[in-house]
C-alpha cells in the first residue's frame, strides 16, 4: 500500500567552504556592513531614500496629472512600496523614511508598469462565484486608508504632510474624505481641490471652512467666476496671507478691490489672469490711496484684450519690480508687438517672454520701431498667425517674422537658446546668405608678395561686373564683410498652420567671418517634454537630441547625440520587465 511506503531519505552533498577573503571587491569597494549602515546620519538617509522614491521631493504647485510628466519613466507605486519596505528595516530608518514619505504624497489609480494587468486580473476575482466582479475604485480605498492613517496618529505624521496630490475623479468625488484630510494637517501648503471649490459651489462649503480654518499657510490658491465675495476676503488679510501664486479667471468686480487684494499678499510671486476684460491698464497706476503691487516673477495674461504696453511699463516703473520678473507670457492682449522693445527696456531681469496674438493687419512700418534688445531673454514664444479677418491674398505675418528674424541678426537677443516660431521656413531663413569670397579673390593670411604686380591692381579696375570688386585695397580690412549674424546657436521650434507638433532645427553661427551659417533640416520632434509657460525648464525630456549639422560648404555633417548612459535614474525593478530600454514611456498615452 502506497500509504506505508518508506520514503527515501535524503543525502547531503558536502559543501565546501571557501576561506574568507580579505581581498576586495572587483569594483574596489569594501562589503557594506550592518555597523556602518547604522552609523549613517540622519540626513543622509533621507537623501537616499529619495532617489529610491523621487516623487516624495514634489514640491511643486501643479496638478497630479500635470505633475506625473516630470516624474519620469517610473512607476510611483512601484518606487512608494520600495520606500515602506526600507522603512521595515529598523527603528532609526523608519524615522526617516516617514519624514520622506509623508512630505509630498501622492495618490495614482494605477501601476504604470506590466503589474497593474496581474492586479487588475485580481481585483476582478473577488470571490469563486462572483469571478467578473466590478473592480474597486482603488484611488478612492488608497485616500480612504491614507485619511484613517493620519487621523490616527495627528501628532506624528499629520504633522510632516505639505503636499497632497490626488486624480481628479477621485478629488471630484470624495469631498467629504479631502475635508477630513484637510482636518488633521494643518501645514498644507498645496492640495488638489475640486473645481466647484473655486467658483463657490454650495457642494464645496464645507470643504473650504476647513481649508481656511485648519491650513493657513496654503500657498496656492485658484478664483474663477462666481468666486468674487471668497477673493474679496483676501483683502483682511486674516487667511492664507502666504500666497505665492494666484489664478484669477472669468472674475467680474471693482478694480479697486482686486488692487487692495493683491496689495495684500506681501509673498506673492506668480499671478495668472485669464478671460477678464476688466483687467486693465488703470489696475498698474500708481494711487496714494491704494497698496503697492507686489513684486513678481511671473505674469501670465490670456485673453485681456484691455491690457496693453502701457500698463505693464507703469508696472515696472519701480526697480524692484524690473529686477524681480523673471516670465512674462502675453496671450490674446492688447500688447501689440511693435511695442515689445518698449517692455524689454524696462525688464533687464526678464528671461522667459511669450507673445501668442493674432493679426490683422501688417506690421507698422510708418513707426520708428526699434528692434529687440534684451541681454537677459532665454526663451522667447513669437507666435503670430494670421486671423481669419485678414487678406487671404497677402501674407499677413510675414512683416512680423521680418521684425524678428532682423533682431536676432543685428545681435540684439545675445543670450536667447530657444526660440518657437509659426513660420516652419523660419529657421533657413536667420542663414546669413552673403556671398563667399572666390577662389581668386585676395586672403589676408596669404603673403603679399606671391604676386609682383599687386601695386598696379591696386590703382587699376578690372572689370565694372565685378561683383567681389572693392573700392578699398586688397589688403585693407575693410574689404572684409562686417561681422553679422547670430552670436551664438540657437534651437528653432517652429510649427506650421496645419501642423500639431513642433520641428525642431538648430542654426548655428557662421564659423569664420564671410562664411555662411548653417541650419539643420527640421525634424518632428513629440510633445512629451514641452510643457507650457508656467514649467519652463532647461532639460527637455521628449525633444530628440540627433541632429544634422551643416559644414558651412554645402555639406552636412551627422552629429548623434546620445541621451542616456549612467547618468539616468534606474527604475523600480516592478518596472523594468516588458520595457524597452530607452523608451520614452507616455502614461497619459
Amino acid at each position: 500500500m502506497k500509504w506505508f511506503k518508506k520514503k527515501k531519505s535524503r543525502t547531503f552533498e558536502p559543501v565546501e567552504v571557501l576561506p574568507r577573503s580579505n581581498t576586495l571587491a572587483p569594483h574596489g569597494t569594501p562589503p557594506v556592513s550592518s555597523q556602518l549602515l547604522a552609523k549613517l546620519p540622519g540626513p543622509l538617509l533621507e537623501r537616499i531614500f529619495s532617489f529610491v522614491c523621487p516623487h516624495t521631493q514634489d514640491e511643486t504647485y501643479e496638478s497630479c496629472e500635470q505633475s506625473a510628466v516630470d516624474v519620469g519613466d517610473t512607476c510611483m507605486l512601484c518606487d512608494l512600496r520600495d520606500l515602506a519596505h526600507c522603512a521595515q528595516v529598523s527603528r532609526k530608518w523608519r524615522v526617516h523614511a516617514s519624514n520622506v514619505q509623508y512630505h509630498s504624497i501622492r495618490i495614482d489609480a494605477v501601476h504604470y508598469c506590466p503589474l497593474e494587468e496581474i492586479l487588475a486580473e485580481r481585483r476582478k476575482r473577488r470571490s469563486r462565484m462572483n469571478r467578473n466582479a466590478e473592480p474597486e475604485d482603488t484611488a478612492q480605498a488608497r485616500l480612504k486608508l491614507l485619511c484613517r492613517t493620519l487621523g490616527d496618529d495627528q501628532g506624528g505624521f499629520a504633522l510632516k504632510v505639505q503636499f497632497l496630490k490626488t486624480p481628479y475623479m477621485t478629488r471630484e468625488t470624495c469631498k467629504p474624505d479631502l475635508a477630513r484630510m484637510v482636518h488633521v494637517t494643518p501645514n498644507l501648503r498645496y492640495v488638489d481641490l475640486p473645481e466647484g471649490l473655486f467658483t463657490d459651489d454650495p457642494s464645496c462649503h464645507a470643504l473650504k471652512a476647513e481649508i481656511q480654518a485648519r491650513c493657513p499657510d496654503l500657498r496656492k490658491m485658484c478664483y474663477m467666476g462666481g468666486a468674487e465675495k471668497s477673493l474679496e476676503m483676501l483683502a483682511s488679510g486674516r487667511i492664507w496671507t502666504n500666497l505665492e501664486v494666484l489664478e484669477l479667471s472669468r472674475l467680474n468686480m471693482d478694480p479697486t478691490i482686486l488692487r487692495m487684494v493683491l496689495g495684500s499678499l506681501p509673498q506673492l510671486h506668480a499671478l495668472k489672469v485669464s478671460d477678464m476684460k476688466a483687467f486693465d491698464n488703470e489696475l498698474f497706476k500708481y494711487s496714494d490711496n491704494l497698496p503697492p503691487w507686489p513684486p513678481l516673477a511671473e505674469l501670465i495674461f490670456e485673453n485681456t484684450p484691455n491690457l496693453t504696453a502701457e500698463g505693464l511699463i507703469a508696472y515696472l516703473f519701480r526697480s524692484d519690480t524690473q529686477d524681480s520678473l523673471k516670465t512674462l507670457s502675453l496671450t490674446t492682449t492688447g500688447v501689440h508687438p511693435s511695442t515689445l522693445q518698449r517692455i524689454l527696456s524696462v525688464a533687464p531681469a526678464l528671461q522667459h517672454l511669450s507673445l501668442i496674438e493674432t493679426v490683422s493687419t501688417s506690421f507698422p512700418g510708418n513707426q520708428n520701431v526699434q528692434p529687440l534688445n534684451s541681454t537677459s531673454l532665454k526663451i522667447f514664444h513669437y507666435e503670430i498667425t494670421s486671423a481669419t479677418s485678414a487678406n487671404i491674398y497677402t501674407s499677413t505675418t510675414a512683416s512680423y517674422y521680418d521684425y524678428l528674424r532682423s533682431s536676432l541678426l543685428s545681435g540684439g537677443l545675445p543670450k536667447l537658446k530657444e526660440l518657437y516660431v509659426r513660420d516652419p521656413d523660419f529657421a533657413d531663413s536667420l542663414i546669413d546668405l552673403a556671398l563667399p569670397p572666390p577662389p581668386f579673390g585676395h586672403s589676408p593670411s596669404a603673403s603679399q608678395d606671391r604676386n609682383p604686380f599687386q601695386h598696379n591692381q591696386a590703382s587699376r579696375p578690372l572689370s565694372s561686373n565685378n561683383p567681389f570688386l572693392s573700392a578699398s585695397p586688397p589688403n585693407s580690412l575693410s574689404s572684409l564683410p562686417s561681422p553679422r549674424g547670430l552670436p551664438s546657436s540657437l534651437s528653432v521650434y517652429s510649427k506650421g498652420l496645419e501642423e500639431m507638433e513642433w520641428n525642431f532645427s538648430r542654426v548655428q553661427p557662421p564659423a569664420l567671418p564671410g562664411r555662411r551659417g548653417s541650419a539643420t533640416a527640421p525634424r518632428p520632434v513629440s510633445s512629451y517634454g514641452l510643457e507650457n509657460l508656467r514649467a519652463w525648464k532647461d532639460e527637455r525630456g521628449g525633444v530628440r537630441k540627433s541632429v544634422v549639422v551643416g559644414n558651412g560648404w554645402g555639406g552636412f555633417l551627422s552629429v548623434p547625440v546620445d541621451g542616456g548612459g549612467a547618468g539616468g535614474r534606474p527604475s523600480s525593478s516592478a518596472g523594468e520587465r516588458g520595457k524597452k530600454s530607452g523608451s520614452s514611456y507616455d502614461m497619459f498615452r
